[in-house]
C-alpha cells in the first residue's frame, strides 16, 4: 500500500507535522510513504491521488477549494456536512468573535466520514471513492489539530489495510532536555518495527521529558512481544547516553486497544 501526504500552503509548522505523520504511518505497516509540499494550486493532490491508495491532505479540512479539487478526483459532489456544521458550530457557541461563512469550514465531499475535532473548530474527513479501492483525507491546518484528527479516526482506515489492529501506548520520564529526548525517539523508531516513538507535550509533568511509545501489531501476542522489546531497547538506548529514566513502562503505563 502507498501513502501520500500532501502539506498545503496553509498548514502551520509543516516540518513538524511531517515529521509526526511519517514516523506514524511508518510504524502502522505503510512501507511506501511519499511527502509532497504543494505549491498552491492543489496540483499535488491530483498527482498524489493518481499514484497512491491513501491520500492524506494536511490543510483540506476548512478549505472549500482544497474540498472541491478532492470530490472531483474521487467522482463526488460537495455538501455542507451537517455533523460537521454541528461540530463547528458548537466550537463557536460560547463566543461573541463568530467568523462569516461557518458552512464553508463544514463543507466536505459527499458521503464523508467526519472525525471531531477536540482542539479547534475544523474537524477532518475521510472521503471514498465509489469507483475504486482509494480514500483521501483532509487534515486541519494546525499541527495539533491534525495529530488528534489522524489519531481519532483517520488512522482506522489505513489500519484496517495494514492489518496492524492492535496498538498500546506507553509514556516514559527520561531525565534530559527535549533535543536527547527527540535523538532516541528516532533512533528507537528506526531499530524497532511497528513502534512510534516522539517526544509528546500533552504527557508533560513536573519531571523529565515525555517519551511516548505507541506500538502498533496485527496480534495481541505481537503486541505484547514488542512492548516488551521497545521498553528493553530504550533502557539500552538511555543507558548508552548516560540517561536516567525516571518512570513508565508496561507495568504502569500502556494502555491496549483494538480497531475492531
Amino acid at each position: 500500500m502507498k501513502v501520500s501526504v500532501v502539506l498545503l500552503s496553509s498548514v502551520e509548522a509543516p516540518d513538524a507535522l511531517s515529521r509526526w505523520l511519517l514516523g506514524y504511518l511508518r510504524a502502522i505497516g505503510v512501507e511506501d510513504v511519499k511527502l509532497t509540499r504543494d505549491s498552491g494550486d492543489y496540483s499535488s493532490i491530483g498527482q498524489a491521488y493518481s499514484e497512491s491508495d491513501v491520500v492524506i491532505v494536511a490543510g483540506a479540512a476548512g478549505n472549500p477549494d482544497a474540498v472541491r479539487v478532492i470530490a472531483g478526483l474521487l467522482g463526488l459532489g460537495v455538501e455542507v456536512n451537517e455533523e460537521a456544521l454541528n461540530y463547528v458550530r458548537s466550537y463557536y457557541s460560547d463566543t461573541l468573535d463568530v467568523p462569516e461563512g461557518l458552512e464553508n469550514l463544514a463543507l466536505t465531499p459527499e458521503f464523508s466520514y467526519v472525525v471531531p475535532n477536540e482542539r479547534g473548530p475544523v474537524p477532518a474527513f475521510v472521503a471514498m471513492s465509489l469507483t475504486e479501492d482509494k480514500i483521501i483525507a483532509g487534515l486541519p491546518p494546525r499541527p495539533s489539530e491534525a495529530v488528534e484528527c489522524f489519531e481519532r479516526g483517520v488512522q482506522d482506515f489505513i489500519r484496517e489495510k495494514t492489518g496492524k489492529r492492535f496498538s498500546a501506548t506507553m509514556t516514559f520520564h527520561l531525565a534530559c532536555d527535549r533535543s536527547t529526548a527527540d535523538m532516541l525517539a528516532d533512533e528507537l523508531s528506526r531499530e524497532l518495527r511497528g513502534v512510534f516513538a516522539r517526544f509528546d507535550l500533552r504527557f508533560l509533568g513536573r519531571e523529565g521529558a515525555p517519551l511516548t511509545l505507541t506500538v502498533y501489531a496485527g496480534t495481541a501476542e505481537e503486541l505484547y512481544d514488542t512492548m516488551v522489546a521497545a521498553e528493553e531497547l530504550l533502557q539500552k538506548l538511555a543507558a548508552q547516553r548516560g540517561v536516567q529514566v525516571l518512570g513508565g513502562g508496561i507495568s504502569s503505563q500502556a494502555t491496549e486497544e483494538s480497531i475492531f
